[in-house]
């Protein structure tokens, strides 16, 4: 099923796509996961022989924990964040809050040496770690529930899109996507240009930042070259790929690009995309023959920027955070279907 929604209205001053996009980033909402909400941290082994460990922030149904709370529905809600962001990411926090007070458990995921998993790993995280995703997966069908979904933002939309396309067991009924880069090399071209080279400047200084740390085990020729990267081509071409396992760049982005799994997706899943987002840019979107995939809800609203859809606040959404709900509202009828 196929829908175009435009029924998301930006807050008023802020209708342009770079205020939606950063008004998160700074000022996000209180996170109150680790304070108000029992939380526990969980380490787990990859299984890729590196002996690299994934950092899990878990927080449980509220039934579990308080008296009274919302009956746990029996599901669990996996959520992934975006580039250089981390379990304590905005959209993590407002999902997660979402999920928790109607009756889901939720596992925050942070990719490898992302948030406080930085350090307990000597690779990268990548757009196509497929692995990481199944092994976490593993954990929760295993340790908590057989009932999960799974939600990705951004560079982790990618990945959740690529996941459940693959012939490999997913465990999970159902997912989400928000603002996904569907297509790698195109996506790298435009934040490279003029358009996007803002945020390029941003997520280079961060993955800079992290090379020169020392946290991966690279050599200093290696580091020196990957710290004179002018642009996301050059980064993935000297450091994520032959890092990563991939020939070159460019079979990087070709084997781990969201489309070309589209058709192979076997579980209901809903793709949620603004069309002025200044950081993935919508050509792809409008390219795809989206109807070719029933199991695929899709939103696209005319605002909203990247991953952010904040629109007036009102006495059931003070916080005025569109997307919690609307990706909640999914999941639940996935429940109840």
């Amino acid at each position: 099923m196929t829908s175009s929604n435009r029924e998301f209205k930006p807050r008023r001053f802020l209708e342009g796509r770079h205020l939606q996009t950063v008004y998160n980033v700074l000022f996000p909402p209180d996170n109150s996961l680790e304070d108000e909400y029992y939380s526990e941290s969980i380490l787990i082994p990859t299984n890729d022989g590196s002996g690299d460990h994934l950092w899990l922030e878990h927080n449980p149904p509220l039934s579990l924990v308080r008296k009274k709370a919302s009956k746990w529905n029996g599901y669990y809600l996996l959520l992934i964040h975006g580039m250089e962001g981390s379990s304590e990411s905005h959209y993590m926090v407002s999902v997660g809050k979402e999920a928790l007070n109607r009756g889901y458990g939720v596992v925050r995921m942070n990719l490898r040496n992302c948030g406080r998993g930085l350090g307990i790993a000597k690779k990268p995280y990548n757009a196509g770690q497929s692995e990481d995703l199944e092994v976490v997966l593993k954990y929760i069908y295993k340790h908590f529930t057989r009932s999960i979904f799974v939600s990705g933002f951004s560079l982790s939309a990618n990945l959740v899109i690529k996941f459940f396309g693959e012939k490999r067991e997913h465990y999970s009924k159902a997912f989400s996507a928000t603002s996904p880069p569907l297509d790698l090399k195109r996506s790298c071209d435009f934040i490279d240009s003029r358009a996007g080279n803002f945020y390029r400047d941003h997520f280079l200084d961060t993955m800079k930042e992290k090379v020169t740390s020392g946290v991966y085990e690279i050599s200093e020729k290696m580091k020196e070259r990957v710290l004179r990267s002018k642009s996301f081509f050059d980064f993935d071409d000297f450091f994520t790929a032959p890092i990563s396992g991939y020939a070159n760049v460019l079979e990087y982005y070709n084997i781990c690009s969201s489309v070309k799994y589209l058709g192979g997706i076997k579980v209901p899943g809903l793709i949620v995309h603004a069309d002025d987002d200044p950081v993935v840019p919508s050509e792809v979107w409008h390219e795809i023959r989206w109807k070719s995939y029933p199991l695929i809800q899709t939103v696209l609203t005319e605002k909203g920027g990247h991953v952010g859809f904040i629109s007036d606040p009102s006495p059931d959404n003070p916080e005025g955070r569109w997307l919690p709900r609307i990706l909640l509202d999914f999941f639940d009828s996935q429940i109840k279907s």
